[in-house]
């Protein structure tokens, strides 16, 4: 039997797991990229259980995140990937946190502090989302007063290997770099480890692998999974030949059915999309999601499982080792990052420290 509600397991050990298996394929260090709430999963818990596993930098989203991580990790480098540190970059030197400078404005500001602080530059290589273009870079190459500890810019394609933009923007950071001469310099997220040593640089920007999503050019995957969706039963019917399920009408029975009512829905962060097009699992058994996902329920066709454990209260799992997040995020044809996050951020979690071994039997 299970509480009333949906919950998301998160191993930390399968997120510190995961980080040592980066640490290995490359010389670059690791840095984690725990953005958005650790990409939902719990900023203080993900963070403190990563930095037992030997990470000492953090990318954040913004500053109040900086400011929370800051309280836990007195110790480690934090940058901060949000604009706007020139209109008041009081905060940043009071707590120890690198800007990451995504304006020229924010760059020769941080330049010219006198603090000389450290600082880190996004060059504009392809992304076009924001970031100093080659023009940016020569004024500031020109005025600095003190060089970047760091310069980054973040692949467009780099989970497709051969994908031309990944060339152009190697080409284009390199000849930035040289201008700019930083202290350290980053390319590549997750999936950069994969695509060759040249793209790893100094740090590798680690988001995605470490939360067990899986990495296209990584085959086959060393990565963990760290994530366990179970959702209690909470009512069970049978219905007739010809009947109706849910709104819409999108799910018709063609047999007399037994139908289960699940507690999870588009508010926990199951994909709307995801109607008519995954199933769970209950025992060894799998049952078919049928008709709409509603906001905070969902039904099942059970008439396959057996009937002892169609019982309100038992737990039904939705992400585990016959179908990961990848998986969800397929069905519903969206990303994994998305579904992850919003699952995060809309159950109940908890932390487990699963032994090596039991997590290392999720492998896909």
């Amino acid at each position: 039997m299970m509480s009333s509600g949906p919950e998301l397991e998160i191993d930390l050990c399968a997120i510190g797991w995961n980080f040592r298996v980066l640490t290995a394929l490359t010389a670059a260090t690791v840095s984690a990229v725990v953005k958005s709430d650790a990409y939902g999963l719990g900023l203080e818990a993900v963070a403190s259980g990563m930095a037992a596993a030997g990470c000492q930098s953090f990318f954040v989203a913004d500053l109040s995140e900086a400011e929370k991580l800051r309280r836990i990790l007195p110790r480690a480098a934090i940058y901060v990937l949000a604009p706007g540190y020139a209109a008041d970059p009081t905060p940043y030197h009071k707590r120890s946190l690198v800007p990451v400078c995504n304006s020229p404005e924010d760059a020769i500001c941080a330049a010219l502090s006198v603090e000389r602080a450290p600082y880190a530059v996004n060059l504009e290589t392809g992304f076009h989302r924001f970031g100093l273009t080659f023009d940016d870079v020569r004024r500031l190459a020109q005025t600095e007063t003190h060089v970047p500890a760091l310069a980054l810019s973040h692949l467009a394609c780099a989970e497709t290997r051969d994908a031309p933009a990944n060339a152009l923007q190697w080409n284009r950071f390199v000849s930035m770099c040289e201008m700019l001469r930083p202290r350290r310099r980053s390319l590549g997220a997750s999936a950069a480890i994969w695509l060759g040593r040249r793209f790893h640089f100094d740090i590798i920007r680690a988001g995605s692998a470490l939360y067990g999503l899986q990495m296209p050019t990584a085959d086959p995957s060393p990565i963990r999974p760290v994530v366990r969706l179970c959702a209690p039963l909470v009512a069970v019917q049978t219905v007739s030949k010809r009947e109706a399920v849910g709104y819409a009408a999108t799910f018709t029975t063609s047999r007399v059915t037994r139908i289960g009512t699940l507690a999870l829905g588009y508010s926990h962060g199951l994909p709307f999309a995801a109607a008519n097009r995954i199933s769970v699992s209950i025992g060894p058994h799998e049952a078919p999601l049928i008709g709409r996902v509603a906001m905070e329920y969902v039904t099942l066709d059970l008439t396959d499982v057996p009937e002892s454990l169609c019982r309100p209260g038992i737990a039904v799992e939705v992400v585990g080792p016959h179908f990961a997040i990848d998986d969800l995020a397929r069905a519903a044809q969206t990303n994994p990052q998305e579904v992850l996050l919003r699952l995060g951020a809309g159950c109940r979690r908890r932390y487990v420290n699963s032994p090596v071994g039991a997590a290392g039997g999720w492998g896909r």
